[in-house]
């Protein structure tokens, strides 16, 4: 039997208090934020779920002239004669005081240290591109680790094409598309040579920082190429023991610039500068942004903090590659593996070129905005729930 409502019109609050027969409150809703979001066909375009009610016609003292609760459905009549109908259910969905939070956006992060080495989250090629189940969990482990091996790829150029294909695009930069890691003569950047790189995040000179980075190794070189990475985050946590270095690193904004010419003869001049520590207004991690082979040489600082902070600096580098911190994998061919570009900080041993031996891996970014959209749909399907 369907549980009997009733509504009270409540001046104070000017809010409508939704109520069980017997007068268990369920939901209070204010006047302005019923009227906002009237479901009619005038107020909301149902196919696009558009709010087609305007600011500019929305009066945050308007006052029901009735409001009553009819078969499960609270029904308005509003000062201009306009009507709103809202089923109990969705009142309920969306309760001020019990607003269910998205789980894709409010991931519960998970920090490690050398004990990831075994524990690396592991997927199948196939069953990412095949198993809505799977990319749904490859990107989930990517959220709550940072870190995650896809294995059993092809062992050709073209495979992280179909992984972006099946969360949506690839995000384009100045590298292209896709991008081929391997030695060559006149590289533009470190990436391209066979030498050892250091723990960084990638392309922090870009304002609008690129977040999953995929590297599908092809080749691997049979003497050297170990990649190191480390959760960024952990190492920042850690730090929140020295005030003062945190401070410092969260607050001090420092200078990254890259120039290079592609293939086509576009020249390239990218500058950008950010904090080492980005932190969200709640205190939560938002990104990491750390690169010593494209620091600028210029600091935007008073001269008398340089000291200061080459100290801070020296001191998260310290942390970063403290033993406890670091894990290292070689990955062999057919794997890929996937990072939180924005967290985990990735570097590689050198490695040795031959005639008979070399490394090539191809590379791409995907944005969070396109990931958590895929999650989000393939949830609503998993559990038929409806797009709030």
């Amino acid at each position: 039997m369907d549980t009997i409502f009733r509504v009270e019109l409540d001046l104070p609050s000017r809010s409508c208090l939704l109520k069980t027969n017997d007068g268990n409150l369920i939901g209070t809703y204010p006047y302005v934020w019923l009227r906002d979001n009237c479901r009619c066909d005038k107020c909301f375009h149902p196919s696009s779920l558009g709010r087609l009610v305007t600011m500019a016609n929305l009066d945050p003292d308007i006052i029901p002239d009735v409001a009553e609760v009819h078969a499960q459905t609270l029904n308005i009549r509003w000062p201009d004669d306009h009507r709103s109908q809202f089923p109990v259910s969705w009142l309920q969905e969306n309760q001020f005081s019990n607003m269910s939070k998205d789980p894709v956006s409010t991931p519960v992060r998970q920090f490690w240290g050398k004990e990831m080495q075994h524990k690396i989250p592991k997927f199948s090629f196939q069953d990412i591109l095949h198993n809505d189940k799977s990319l749904h969990d490859w990107i989930e482990a990517l959220q709550v680790h940072g870190l995650a091996l896809i294995i059993d790829a092809p062992h050709k150029e073209g495979a992280i094409l179909e992984i972006g294909k099946r969360i949506s695009i690839l995000k384009m930069t100045n590298f292209g598309n896709t991008f081929q890691l391997y030695s060559k003569p006149g590289a533009g950047n470190l990436g391209y040579t066979n030498t050892e790189l250091g723990l960084h995040t990638d392309m922090t000179y870009y304002a609008y920082t690129p977040n999953i980075q995929i590297l599908h190794c092809i080749k691997q070189s049979s003497n050297g190429g170990e990649n190191q990475f480390c959760d960024g985050y952990k190492v920042a946590e850690d730090l929140r023991h020295k005030p003062e270095v945190f401070r410092i690193l969260s607050t001090t904004p420092i200078d990254f610039r890259d120039w290079r010419t592609d293939s086509d003869g576009n020249m390239f001049h990218m500058k950008h500068r950010s904090p080492i520590i980005q932190l969200l207004p709640d205190g939560r991690f938002k990104a990491i942004s750390y690169c010593d082979s494209v620091r600028a040489p210029y600091i935007q600082i008073p001269v008398q903090d340089v000291y200061t902070i080459y100290q801070a600096l020296k001191m998260f580098n310290t942390e970063l590659y403290k033993e406890e911190n670091i894990i290292e994998i070689k990955l062999i061919e057919g794997d890929i593996v996937s990072f939180d570009n924005q967290r985990v900080l990735h570097g590689r041993s050198g490695f040795t070129v031959t005639e008979t031996s070399t490394r090539h891996l191809e590379g791409a970014y995907i944005d969070w905005d396109e990931a958590c959209s895929r999650m989000r749909v393939i949830r609503e399907q998993m559990f038929n729930q409806k797009p709030l």
